[in-house]
């Protein structure tokens, strides 16, 4: 089975409220653990960093007055909704009560990972594959479009892959099904163990 792991991802995450952008700003800019970047002039959406995990300090929201959010930066998925409960926390802070219900859509998921093959003759997918494109002197990898995603594919083995979007409830499954299809598909006729 194709060894994997979230390196990115990106949620958009849409609460049916408005949300007054300059008071959250003013508000939440008085905590030391909260770190807010806003200006209208510049970006419409206000920029949200906090420890919201132990793990990933990185986590990365930007809210717009329409109620929408972005959450990037998160590497495990099953923790997404204690995320988004943490983002009402903060908000909460700034006198903003968010409602219980919103609409949550997977964005993209990038992942890098490991085929079952030590060797993968890019050269040869390269030649024979019309969706692949490769050029060695300007990146060491091949791009090939497969089942609504990108996979960079290098001769070791290794992998990249971003696109990936679908329900969130069965995001690890699906991950699991598209590159476990493509490794059969693909990359088995053009690999060496």
């Amino acid at each position: 089975m194709v060894e994997w792991k979230i390196t990115n991802s990106v949620f958009t995450v849409k609460f049916d409220t408005f949300l007054p952008l300059n008071k959250i700003a003013e508000k939440l800019s008085r905590y030391k653990n909260i770190s807010i970047k806003y200006d209208p002039s510049k970006f419409s959406g206000l920029t949200l960093y906090s420890n919201f995990t132990k793990e990933n300090k990185r986590i990365k929201v930007i809210i717009f007055s329409s109620g929408l959010m972005n959450i990037t930066g998160l590497k495990d998925v099953n923790r997404l909704i204690s995320i988004i409960e943490k983002i009402k926390e903060r908000l909460s802070l700034a006198g903003v009560k968010l409602p219980k219900d919103y609409d949550l859509k997977v964005t993209n998921i990038a992942i890098s990972g490991k085929f079952d093959y030590d060797y993968v003759d890019i050269e040869k997918m390269s030649s024979e594959l019309d969706e692949a494109r490769y050029d060695p002197n300007r990146f060491p990898g091949l791009f090939i479009n497969y089942s609504e995603v990108t996979f960079t594919v290098y001769k070791n083995g290794k992998f990249t892959c971003t696109g990936i979007k679908g329900d969130i409830s069965a995001i690890n499954q699906y991950i699991n099904e598209i590159v476990n299809s493509f490794q059969k598909n693909i990359i088995k006729k053009y690999a060496k163990a």
